[in-house]
């Protein structure tokens, strides 16, 4: 019997490799607006596991206009073209499906936008989900806006968990991200790192995760 009663997932860079359309995005959204010679790649990934509205607000010094408008952008580009170049990442369902069989609740713990209407229609994680077949087997999904505060702050997590009815010392987090785990410790949850999916792994190493996992296989080790 697992040690754990929920599993909660990051979602960038953890089930699903969105980075390089994450990337394409953004360089899209920032050209004309910001600095040319800006390297968007480096800043990506310096700032992995940040909400992306978050990211523009930074880059313009704390400008609301200007980020809004570069988060349109994005956002616009993202969620027409690019989401649709995304996957999940090899052996992904493989490990969510071991998870559930095994009596395991699983939720997805994310900063990206959950489910908003466009005027080309609904997009966000849960129709992104959906396109990929992986929507089945979670739970919960905790996006934007359900909680006003972002990962690392413990609130996502407690959220989460919260709705599954269980509680944080008989949970796991896993995320590619120094973030996640942050947001675990805070959250008093345990943690295990999605090494490959990370961006950083210098950063996600700094933070101390309780389990490293080089591959999705890797989760049933510690179920």
């Amino acid at each position: 019997m697992s040690a754990f009663k929920a599993i909660l997932f990051d979602y960038d860079d953890t089930l699903v490799d969105t980075y390089d359309a994450r990337l394409k995005a953004a360089e899209v959204a920032a050209k004309g607006i910001l600095d040319p010679n800006l390297d968007m790649d480096f800043v990506m990934k310096e700032w992995a596991g940040r909400p992306q509205k978050d990211i523009w607000l930074d880059l313009t010094q704390g400008s609301e206009e200007r980020a809004s408008e570069l988060n349109e952008r994005y956002a616009n580009h993202y969620w027409n073209i690019t989401t649709h170049d995304v996957t999940p990442f090899p052996g992904t369902r493989e490990m969510l499906e071991a998870a559930k069989s095994a009596g395991i609740k699983l939720a997805i713990v994310t900063s990206k936008i959950k489910a908003m209407q466009g005027k080309n229609g609904t997009y966000g994680v849960v129709v992104e989900l959906e396109r990929l077949g992986l929507t089945e087997l979670f739970e919960v999904v905790v996006g934007w806006p359900d909680v006003t505060e972002s990962k690392p702050a413990p609130a996502p997590l407690l959220y989460a968990l919260n709705r599954l009815g269980e509680e944080p010392s008989s949970a796991l987090m896993v995320g590619d991200s120094h973030i996640d785990v942050r947001a675990s410790k805070n959250a008093g949850v345990a943690s295990a790192a999605a090494l490959w999916g990370t961006l950083r792994k210098d950063l996600l190493m700094e933070a101390r995760p309780d389990h490293l996992l080089d591959a999705p296989s890797d989760l049933r080790a510690i179920l």
